[in-house]
C-alpha cells in the first residue's frame, strides 16, 4: 500500500507540462480528531470522541492554465491525539507531506471552486509511548494503560474548497486512515516494578480520522 501511495504521488507530478503556473504560500489550520476506539477503549480509557490540535508550514501547486488540473504538496508541522476525560493528552506530534490532485473551477478573476483528493505521510516527532493509571485494581496494584504510537503512517485526503482574489484559499478536508495510529494496551493489578512484566490484560490498535479546517496564502 505504501509503495503504491508513492507512486501515485510521482505519477501525479510526472503529467505536468512545462506551461503550467507555479506559486507557493503558507498553510495552517485545524485538526479534529476522532479516534476510533473499541471496547476496551469505552470501560477503561473514557476517552472523549475527538481532540483538536493544529498545523501550519509551506506549500507549493502547480496549475495547468485552462484545463483546470493541478498538483498541490505541502509540508506541515501538524497535531493531533486523544483528550481524556481525567484531563490527561496524548498528543500526536507529526511531520505531515499531503499530496493532492487539484480541480479548480473558475467562476471569474476574482472567485474559484476545487475539489481535491490524494495520500498523505505523517512521521511521528513527538513521545511515542504515554502511561496513564486508570484505577486501583480489586489486588494491592493499579490497572495502567499504555498507548504506543506508530513511528509513521499513511492516509487519503478527499476536499473541497474555495479560491478567494487569487491569493486565498480556504478548504474541508476529510481524513482517511490507512494505516494504525497506534496500539492501547491495558495492564490490571500492576504495580511500578512487575507491570512490564506482565501480560497484557487488553490490547488492541487504533485509527484516527481527521476533519481538517484549512486556510492557505499564495504568492
Amino acid at each position: 500500500m505504501k509503495k503504491a501511495l508513492i507512486v501515485c504521488s510521482l505519477a501525479l507530478l510526472s503529467f505536468i507540462p512545462a506551461s503550467a503556473q507555479f506559486s507557493w504560500g503558507i498553510r495552517g489550520g485545524l485538526n479534529v480528531a476522532f479516534n476510533n476506539l473499541g471496547d476496551l477503549n469505552e470501560t477503561n480509557i473514557k476517552s472523549k470522541d475527538s481532540y483538536t490540535g493544529f498545523f501550519i508550514g509551506p506549500m507549493a501547486e502547480i496549475q495547468i492554465p485552462i484545463i483546470g488540473l493541478g498538483v498541490d504538496a505541502a509540508l506541515l508541522y501538524s497535531q493531533k491525539g486523544l483528550e481524556l476525560t481525567n484531563g490527561d493528552n496524548i498528543k500526536d506530534q507529526l511531520l505531515s507531506v499531503p499530496v493532492y490532485l487539484k480541480y479548480t473551477f473558475g467562476l471569474g478573476n476574482m472567485l474559484g471552486i476545487f475539489g481535491q483528493v490524494g495520500p498523505q505521510f505523517d512521521y511521528n516527532i513527538g513521545k511515542l509511548n504515554e502511561e496513564f493509571e486508570v484505577a486501583k485494581s480489586e489486588g494491592n496494584g493499579t490497572n495502567v494503560q499504555e498507548f504506543i504510537l506508530n513511528q509513521y503512517s499513511w492516509s487519503i485526503n478527499v476536499g473541497a474548497g474555495v479560491k478567494l482574489i487569487n491569493h486565498i484559499q480556504a478548504a474541508i478536508n476529510y481524513n482517511i486512515p490507512l494505516t494504525e495510529e497506534g496500539t492501547h494496551n491495558l495492564y490490571k493489578d500492576a504495580t511500578e516494578a512487575n507491570y512490564k512484566d506482565l501480560v497484557e490484560s487488553g490490547s488492541e490498535a487504533f485509527k484516527a480520522s481527521t476533519l481538517q479546517f484549512i486556510l492557505t496564502w499564495t504568492f
